[in-house]
């Protein structure tokens, strides 16, 4: 199977790369290296797997059509996980033209691609950010009437709009609300990697929320990734999954694990609560668990530790934040 993954170098996409070129896949990836973090970043996560024969990087940005023509004349495609978007809550209060441009633009040029391509199965990584203040726990079929910030405004266009490419063009689409995903090559502007540095180097952990009451649903990636693999084996016409955990830890139950892994003592610091965060992320997974054959059974714990175990191995500057 041939695999475009957008995004390829970031934090999701460089595990899920890897994780296909373990399968014998073979895997094109686009990414264009943008500044929302460091460039060095996304290098490092991919420096693992860019020489293996299997794997093809294209570094252009999915704005550009002509770059993506190019992509898909140089190469016979079959499916498509669709990554690549500007994510952060707090971002996007300030950017809202970047992340419009960047996830609903890019996404629409992508989805016109896959229909003149044939394209057999196209997965959409969208946030657990759309379901804003609806109760919990979150299912797919709620209405979506209050996301919170930009970000999950333009990651529910871009489910929208592949709904009209599958409505009108037969595209076999996926839409993956991911909630929460943690694994090796976490993005330093997250929470566990933050800990992570604040027990290792004394680095001071902004807490923006309630140590008590602000939960998150902390999912391990792999259990994700087989969800992804299932369905581009077996397509849906169109359809939306939660991948959660179903089970919402708070920011003060997460900083106690990271201290019981670790051995070590958070330095945190509380400060004034920003705009846009979500007080809880909750998903009802079973819809997944009855279609796809979905089935987290990672604890925190565990998954923190295997963050951690990986972290241990790195370079020292990747450890520090310094790239």
């Amino acid at each position: 199977m041939n695999i475009l993954i957008t995004g390829v170098a970031g934090f999701f996409g460089s595990n899920l790369a890897e994780y296909f070129l373990n399968k014998n896949y073979n895997v094109i990836g686009v990414d264009n290296f943008n500044d929302y973090y460091s460039p060095k970043v996304k290098e490092y996560n991919i420096k693992e797997f860019k020489d293996n024969e299997n794997f093809k990087l294209y570094r252009i940005d999915i704005l550009n059509i002509q770059d993506m023509q190019k992509v898909f004349a140089e190469n016979k495609i079959d499916v498509i996980v669709h990554l690549a978007a500007w994510a952060g809550v707090t971002y996007s209060i300030d950017h809202p033209d970047t992340y419009i441009q960047n996830n609903v633009l890019g996404t629409t040029i992508l989805a016109d691609l896959a229909v003149k391509n044939n394209i057999k199965s196209f997965v959409f990584a969208s946030t657990s950010s759309v379901y804003g203040t609806n109760n919990v726990p979150f299912t797919e079929d709620m209405p979506i009437t209050d996301p919170k910030s930009p970000y999950p405004v333009t990651k529910y266009t871009g489910e929208l709009m592949l709904k009209t490419y599958s409505d009108n063009f037969g595209l076999p689409v996926t839409i993956f609300r991911i909630f929460n995903p943690q694994g090796k090559r976490m993005r330093p502007d997250l929470a566990l990697s933050k800990l992570i540095r604040s027990c290792e180097y004394g680095d001071e952990f902004m807490v923006y929320q309630d140590l008590d009451s602000s939960k998150r649903d902390y999912c391990y990636i792999g259990h994700m990734m087989d969800a992804i693999d299932y369905v581009l084996n077996n397509p849906f016409k169109y359809e939306t999954f939660n991948l959660g955990n179903s089970n919402p830890v708070s920011l003060r139950d997460l900083i106690n694990a990271v201290q019981e892994v670790t051995q070590k003592k958070v330095n945190y610091k509380i400060m004034p609560k920003r705009k846009g965060e979500m007080q809880i992320t909750f998903a009802n997974i079973d819809k997944a668990k009855n279609m796809i054959r979905y089935n987290p059974t990672t604890s925190i714990t565990d998954s923190i530790k295997i963050f951690y175990d990986w972290y241990l191995k790195q370079d020292e500057n990747y450890k520090k934040g310094l790239l």
